[in-house]
Formats: structure tokens, sequence, C-alpha cells
């Protein structure tokens, strides 16, 4: 007999999931109603929008333009080829020199750089939570699924409240990319901004010359932050009292959460006397100074997180959690846990930080809770015990990931939608990946509710996970054993049905 708590779940996923399918079909009726209006208004301007078009700098009216045609398909600057791309469409862009651009209530729209593609220069936008006006070179305003991949953004003319790459209430992707503001010394400087609900996931990219901050987020935004290089201002003695950040998310207006994974940051210090101190990844901040009514949450695992002045500078609640990245070099702290001002009194609380590589194996210095300790500093409240002593490998699971709803149609096609739980329907390819380790992989091994099923002795790491399940909650674990001995782990839980 099932129990009434098994009952349970099955009616709250089975509402779910009619929720989610749902929410489907209402967004493809808006969007065929949406993109239906759209054709009829464009094609009464004589504008019918393709699928894919493409981009170069050389191409010109008259010219071959690679056998496609002027104006239709074939566009010398970005702006004219998302102007003339259909939703759901790809804008290839190849090798050249090009101005900024901007896409506001567009829908899945692919922006490639295929070759060696610069966009530099500048352009003011409304930031709504200013409010003012401010410069940006990329602007995602009010659109779902804008994927940029592959671009060199390099500021030119930014100045004042600057951010290279500002998504506002949208969604997508911002991959393979440099993004250098260039506007060291300024405290209102952003590499990559998200505000305003957006969901944006930000992967293998370079961020530099920024003035302030790397990445940021506020106002009820997800970020997840995947395999990229940070590399701070590093300013230095007499340049002036300046504060610099790799990550931070702030809980103004509404709660924002991110995940952040895998990424190398360092050089977030300062010189002078300034009123805030730089560091790594800082999140929370402004509960220090007053009430929120929404605590932020963070997921910072797998990070190489080294000479800033703190590594981290949190103000921790049961949603933030520190754990398995390597802490080191940091001038002042590795991880700083502030309290949080209730309104009449500052309150600590713990901040979670255990498992982590302090930069040596006498685990972190505290005058009182680790006096033998040889990494970095503490402050009271970090919960470091136990932490790691040696490098241990990377593992990160990449497929399936959290907060989304996976659909195995046939043997060719798979559907993924975002969704409020983490749900598999049907069969699907557990994948895995080992970036950036010290010692070389041996192997990787996956598991199911800890029962072993696979184990992949070469990248890319995978295994098919086709065993007709019964609908229930399952934990996926994958653990990499690297040469020496050393292993680790990710894993998910989700729900899987057939």
């Amino acid at each position: 007999m099932r129990s009434k708590s098994y009952i349970r779940n099955i009616m709250i996923i089975s509402i779910l999931i009619a929720i989610s399918l749902a929410s489907i079909n209402v967004i493809a009726d808006n969007i065929s109603e949406s993109q239906f209006d759209k054709i009829s208004k464009e094609t009464n301007k004589g504008i019918l929008r393709q699928n894919e078009v493409w981009v170069d700098d050389d191409y010109y009216d008259g010219g071959y333009n690679d056998g496609h045609t002027w104006g239709y398909d074939a566009f010398d600057n970005i702006q004219d080829g998302i102007n003339n791309v259909s939703d759901d469409g790809i804008v290839h862009v190849y090798d050249g020199t090009y101005d900024v651009f901007k896409i506001e209530g567009r829908s899945n729209i692919q922006v490639s750089a295929e070759g060696d593609v610069l966009v530099e220069g500048s352009q003011q936008v409304w930031d709504a939570t200013v409010p003012a006006m401010a410069n940006c070179m990329i602007f995602v305003n009010n659109s779902n699924g804008i994927d940029l991949s592959g671009f060199n953004i390099q500021g030119n003319g930014l100045s004042g409240r600057s951010y290279a790459v500002f998504y506002n209430s949208s969604t997508g992707e911002i991959s393979y990319c440099t993004v250098s503001p260039n506007e060291r010394g300024n405290m209102n400087s952003i590499g990559i901004r998200a505000q305003w609900n957006s969901n944006v996931v930000i992967e293998h990219c370079l961020v530099e010359n920024y003035g302030r901050i790397a990445i940021y987020c506020r106002t009820g935004t997800i970020l997840g932050i995947y395999n990229n290089t940070l590399i701070g201002p590093l300013y230095l003695d007499g340049e002036g009292d300046y504060v610099s950040y790799g990550i931070e998310v702030e809980d103004l207006e509404f709660a924002s959460h991110a995940t952040i994974r895998y990424n190398e940051i360092y050089n977030h210090d300062h010189t002078g006397t300034p009123t805030w101190s730089s560091s790594g990844i800082i999140v929370d901040a402004w509960r220090y100074y007053e009430v929120t009514s929404e605590n932020c949450s963070a997921i910072i695992e797998y990070n190489d997180i080294h000479d800033n002045m703190m590594g981290l500078q949190i103000v921790p609640n049961d949603n933030i959690h520190v754990n398995r990245n390597e802490i080191y070099d940091n001038t002042e702290y590795g991880a700083v846990s502030d309290p949080y001002w209730n309104g009449e009194a500052y309150v600590d609380y713990d901040l979670d930080a255990l498992n982590n590589w302090w930069g040596d194996p006498s685990g972190p210095y505290h005058p009182d809770e680790n006096p033998e300790g040889l990494g970095d500093n503490i402050t009271d409240n970090v919960i470091h015990a136990p932490w790691v002593e040696t490098v241990l490998p990377k593992i990160n699971l990449t497929k399936p990931l959290d907060w989304y709803l996976y659909i195995s149609i046939g043997d060719f096609f798979e559907l993924k939608i975002p969704c409020i739980t983490n749900l598999i329907i049907g069969k699907i390819d557990i994948e895995a990946e080992t970036p950036n380790c010290l010692y070389e992989i041996d192997r990787v091994e996956f598991y199911i509710d800890d029962e072993h099923m696979s184990t992949d002795f070469t990248e890319p790491y995978s295994w098919l996970w086709d065993e007709r399940q019964m609908f229930f909650l399952y934990t996926i674990k994958v653990v990499a054993y690297d040469s020496i001995g050393n292993s680790e782990y990710d894993d998910i839980q989700v729900w899987k049905l057939f």
C-alpha cells in the first residue's frame, strides 16, 4: 500500500506537470498570436523576416555577399540583421568590427559570432531601477530566449553609469564572449548587468577591464554563472579610493538567486580608504544596512577564488551555500560573514562554508576556532570544518540542469522547458564535464540513488538513463576520480516518469 506522503507527492507533481504543460500551451498561443500580428504588420510595411540572416561588414548592395540577398537575408550591421530575423531565428555574424545593438520585445533569437567579431561603441538606454539613462553596448529588453555567443565586446566611449551587456526583464544566455567595458576607475561601470526578473546564463566568458563589477544582478533575477574568468581591475597605490567585485547578488526590491560554479575570480582589491571593501563575490550586502523583505539565495561551488581583498563577503541565510571551492591568497579574508540589521540591532548568522580548500592542508586561520590554520583568514560565523586538505578534481553535472522539464520524444527529439521543479519524462543522456582539474581524470562514474549504473573513461562523459522508472524522486550523482586517487562528486534530485 502506498503511503499517504507518496500519494500526496504524486498529486503535487501531477499538478506541476499540468501547470507546466498548460503554460507551454499558453506561451505557444501567445507567441503564435504575437507572431501573426507582427507578420501582418510587417507585410503591410513590405517587411518579411527570415529564419536566418547573415551579417558581414564587407557586404554591400550589389555585392556577391556569399550568395545571400542584400536587404533580405544579408546585411552589413548587426542591428539590421536583428531587425530582419524572425523570432526563433538565427543571426550569423562574420569577421569584422560592428556597432552596438539592442533587442526589444523579441523571442528565441540566437546572435552568433562566427569568426573574429568585435563590437564597440555606446548607446543610451533607460534603467528603471535607478531611474536614469545609462550607457550600454548590447541591450536586451523585455525579450525571451536571447542568446549571444562568441563576441568580443570592447567598450569605446562608455562613461558614467555604464553596462557593457544589459538584460532587463529578459531571459537568455551569454556564452564564449569577451566582455571588456574599458572603464577602469569608473565606480558606475559594470560588465554584465541583469535585473527585473531576468533569467540569464553566463558561461565560458572572459570579463575584464570593468570599473567596479564584472557580473551584477538585482530585483528578482536568476543567474547561472558557469566556467567564466573574471579579472578585477587591480587598483594600485595612489590611484584613488576604488573598489571592485567579481560578482554581486543584490536583494533590492526583490530577492535574486544565483548559481555560481567553476569560475576563476581574482584581482579584486583596492587601495586608499574607500567606503566599502572589495571582494570576489558579494551577496546581500544591503541587508547589513537596512531591513529587506526577502533574502537572496546562492549556490557557490567549485570556484577558484584568489588574490582578492576578500574572497567572499556575504550576509548569510539558510539558502546560501559556499562549498567545494578553492579559496586562497586573498589579502584580508577568504570569507566574511557579515551580520544583518533587523531594524534595532545587528544579528550574526552562520555562513555554510564547509568542504573548501583554503590554501593550506591546515585549513583557514581563525584566532579561536583554528589558530594553527595557515590558509586564508576567516571571520566569526564562518562554518568551515571540515575543510578539504588537498585540491580535489572538479566535476560538473551539465545535464540535467536545475529548474527544467525534459521530455524525450522518440529517439531524435528532446524538449527542454523552464519548470518550477526538476522533472524528466522518458529517457535522458546524463552528461558531465571535468573542467580545469589539477590532475588528469581517470574516470567518471554515474549513480542513481547511490546505485552504480555506469563508468565512462573518456570525454565527453555521458550515460543514457533509459530504464523505465516509477514516478518518484531520484538522486543523480556523478563522481570524478583523478590520477592520484582523489574524488569529487556532483548531484541533483529529479522527478522522473517512464
